[in-house]
């Protein structure tokens, strides 16, 4: 299961223990059509991880370097990932934002209506930018270990964290290595371009 929902199911399976008919209404059935649209999403996700043509065993060096051939990829890898989704990302951003404002205004947690809302929204733009990823992964000859290695010593060389909310590929995502000098020099003259496609890292892609 994917962490950055398991809270959101948390709060579900807690709201339905008060129900009642209102709570059916209220509470059960769009809590039931959000973890229907979990499961969808995870099963999605999982499909587009299989399209994934190299599949071969990355072992990433003990020294956490990261090569200039291997850099190059991920710069082009990573323009078109944000070519294929050019747009998204901003309105995703300024949905939340909106969300977020109006929460804070009236000093009040989001609702569970709140909650399916938001993250329907999400799951459906990161199995649209999951798609940007498998494309641009294949068309570069990247796995996806070798890819979420040198995803991550890229933007630790930046100092910036990965992962924050992952969806599923765990195992390479936990794991940490130290930077290299030599990778943070060659990673921050690019450090304008590459936080542009921050968010991908941050969600895990």
């Amino acid at each position: 299961m994917p962490k950055i929902l398991v809270g959101c199911l948390v709060v579900v399976v807690l709201l339905i223990g008060g129900g009642g008919i209102a709570g059916y209404f209220f509470v059960i059935k769009p809590a039931y059509d959000f973890v229907t649209d979990v499961e969808q999403f995870v099963s999605e996700y999982a499909e587009l991880n299989e399209q994934i043509d190299r599949t071969t065993r990355f072992e990433p060096p003990g020294d956490g370097s990261v090569s200039g051939e291997q850099f190059q990829r991920f710069l082009v890898a990573q323009r078109d990932m944000r070519e294929a989704m050019e747009g998204r990302m901003g309105e995703l951003k300024d949905k939340f934002e909106s969300m977020q404002e109006q929460i804070d205004s009236d000093d009040r947690d989001a609702s569970l209506g709140e909650i399916v809302t938001a993250y329907r929204g999400l799951g459906d733009l990161l199995l649209e930018a999951k798609r940007a990823q498998v494309d641009s992964l294949n068309r570069y000859n990247f796995s996806l270990q070798e890819y979420l290695y040198v995803r991550n010593q890229t933007f630790r060389a930046l100092g910036q964290e990965v992962a924050v909310a992952a969806y599923g590929d765990s195992a390479m995502q936990e794991q940490t290595w130290e930077v290299p000098d030599e990778t943070v020099e060659m990673v921050q003259p690019h450090r304008e371009e590459l936080l542009e496609g921050y968010a991908f890292a941050w969600f895990g892609l």
